[in-house]
């Protein structure tokens, strides 16, 4: 089986790299990559392998953002140090989840469930009917929140996702920017919001920013090959994506 590793930790890295050949010496790997643009770069110019392994958060955004790029075609085993993107992992050709630290019992148990789905379409192991049972897993996976219940004021005020075109960070809350121009503020942080929210709407721009692509009045060149967001319909401050992830931005807003 040929594997991909996306880790930027390198003793993690290392880790996972160890426990392939002491668990499967067999077993072929390709590349070890620590980023999202290289990544990128790496899928887009070679075949894809069987299996990838991968962290969720990266230096330079989710992994996520990797796979919605290049059209992922094969299983991916998980691993992070966070419990809150299972949803988004399993909705992402997610075939396990293991929360760091990694250990040999754990990748075991992870690589013989990935040989036991294969082992159903023996003789010859057929991938593409793994990429089915994946897609069959993924429409069980729970759905996107559809509202988010805000405290205001001694009151319960249900807001519904389809009305929110912008998620903002300040200091130890997140304000949410709705259309009519309300602006609520919730105590859940930016990264669980974004695993409830549907990636082909919302796009997190950078650590403080999670946008709506109807929030998106026009893009421009900025400083070192970053990109400026001017908003529409939201008081604030332009969004800033950086060198970066932009070349994944723009492929989110052209590819919606």
């Amino acid at each position: 089986m040929n594997i991909v590793i996306i880790e930027d930790e390198v003793h993690t890295a290392w880790d996972i790299q160890n426990c392939i050949k002491t668990l499967r010496p067999g077993h072929q790997i390709l590349a070890v990559l620590d980023s999202i643009e290289s990544s990128v770069e790496w899928f887009l110019h070679n075949p894809h392998p069987q299996l990838v392994i991968s962290d969720i958060q990266l230096g330079d955004g989710l992994a996520f953002e990797i796979f919605q790029k290049v059209g992922l075609t094969c299983p991916v085993i998980f691993c992070t140090a966070y419990d809150e993107y299972a949803i988004q992992a399993f909705q992402s050709n997610g075939i396990d989840y293991i929360l760091k630290p990694i250990n040999e019992n754990l990748f075991e148990a992870s690589l013989e469930k990935l040989e036991s789905i294969a082992q159903l379409f023996a003789p010859k192991h057929n991938w593409e009917m793994i990429k089915m049972l994946l897609s069959s897993f993924q429409s069980e996976a729970h759905k996107y929140k559809t509202s988010f219940l805000i405290h205001f004021r001694n009151q319960l005020i249900p807001v519904a996702t389809e009305n929110i075109l912008l998620f903002k960070v300040n200091h130890d809350t997140t304000e949410i920017f709705v259309r009519d121009g309300r602006k609520f503020q919730v105590y859940k942080p930016l990264d669980t919001i974004e695993a409830q929210v549907d990636p082909h709407r919302f796009y997190r721009a950078n650590r403080q920013t999670l946008l709506a692509f109807e929030a998106i009045h026009r893009i421009e060149h900025y400083d070192e090959r970053k990109l400026l967001v001017r908003l529409d319909g939201v008081v604030t401050e332009p969004v800033i994506v950086s060198k970066a992830k932009s070349a994944s931005f723009l492929a989110w807003v052209e590819n919606r």
